[in-house]
């Protein structure tokens, strides 16, 4: 099976499909394991219990902690990669028509989540207190006074990547020299001066830039895609490697930040490629169930983060971790739990939506029948 060229819809590649869920299983499980949080206006701090079960530093829990670990170091950079790759898939078009687009999916959700779910979970969560709330909102809006776009900051950082990104391809289009490899180098170029010379953090567009060299190299393997397979063989060698790597060596790659993530895309990839025969099942038996799980992996993006203060503040306020259940009830909650209540939050949203579309549609209805 030539999983790579299983394409629908003209533009949608199955293979993207499978990585992107791969890489929000990843990012669930990279803020899945933190105990401790500071930012400028709030964090958490939360100490284990004295009587902790021995669970909980068994070799299940010791072990997701290790993984944990691990896809923090590479989950995020995946997203932007990600992005770039489906970015190569059409033509771009109008760049005001881009814009539009992109404020649309990702500064529309990014104010409203955070105004609506971020700020009012975590606050609950003890995030934050009354005072350090209201100075977060402020900074949020105004980018001062410290960050604290949370998990969201992603959002933004991808628009600002995304229109940059652009903006070099239609300069480079009207130079004839637009190909994958010419745009990488500039990516590169530009985010090491982002990291060194900007230094205004308005919209965290200082440190957005640095990801745009991992959007470039998604645009990169978009294009070689589509000229190579990836033998099914071959990724399950690479994926075993990777991971033998980093047991035996671990210590040794996490300091070299980006070794550490091109590895970790290699990775996701190959394992993307390694478990398309499930996918496929799942697809072919629950094709409902799998397209819509497909299509909340945004709202688990938006609304799992938020949710993991409710379940820390839970269970180690009522000291759930004091017995075995607990520390696999906790395990089960900061990870599937936490995905199954996005997706219900996402498909709760989307019901209300469309009721109020639907009243409107009435309503305008009427009147227009009226008149």
């Amino acid at each position: 099976m030539n999983q790579t060229q299983t394409i629908k819809k003209n533009t949608r590649v199955e293979l993207y499909d499978w990585i992107r869920v791969i890489a929000t299983i990843f990012v669930v499980i990279g803020h899945a394991a933190y105990l401790k949080i500071v930012t400028a206006n709030g964090g958490i701090n939360y100490i284990l219990p004295s009587q902790l079960s021995p669970t909980y530093n068994g070799f299940l829990l010791s072990s997701f902690r290790f993984l944990a670990i691990w896809v923090y170091t590479f989950h995020m950079p995946l997203f932007f990669f990600l992005s770039g790759a489906v970015l190569g898939l059409k033509p771009i078009g109008q760049l005001f028509s881009f814009i539009k687009s992109k404020t649309h999916r990702l500064i529309i959700p990014y104010l409203l989540v955070a105004l609506f779910f971020m700020f009012p979970i975590k606050y609950l969560g003890n995030f934050y207190t009354y005072s350090g709330l209201s100075k977060a909102i402020i900074s949020f809006f105004t980018g001062f006074g410290g960050s604290d776009e949370g998990h969201l900051w992603f959002l933004i950082a991808l628009f600002w990547c995304l229109i940059i990104f652009v903006c070099i391809t239609k300069i480079l289009d009207k130079l004839h020299s637009n190909h994958p490899i010419i745009i990488l180098f500039i990516c590169i170029i530009v985010s090491q001066f982002s990291i060194r010379y900007i230094t205004f953090s308005f919209l965290q567009i200082s440190t957005s830039l640095y990801y745009i060299q991992w959007l470039a190299l998604g645009y990169l393997f978009e294009s070689c895609r589509r000229r190579y397979t990836i033998p099914y063989s071959y990724s399950i060698l690479i994926s075993i490697f990777i991971i033998l790597i980093y047991l035996l060596a671990y210590r040794i790659i996490s300091p070299h930040y980006n070794i550490s993530i091109i590895a970790g895309i290699i990775f996701s990839i190959a394992l993307s490629v390694v478990l398309s025969p499930l996918f496929q099942l799942i697809k072919n038996k629950y094709s409902m169930h799998y397209n819509n799980f497909i299509k909340r992996l945004f709202d688990i993006y938006l609304f799992h983060d938020p949710l993991e203060y409710i379940i820390i503040r839970i269970f180690l306020n009522k000291n759930l971790l004091s017995t075995s259940i607990g520390c696999y009830a906790y395990l089960f909650m900061r990870t599937i739990g936490i995905i199954l209540l996005s997706i219900m939050i996402g498909n709760i949203i989307e019901y209300v939506l469309k009721r109020i579309s639907s009243h409107f549609s009435k309503t305008k209805k009427l009147i227009t029948d009226i008149n």
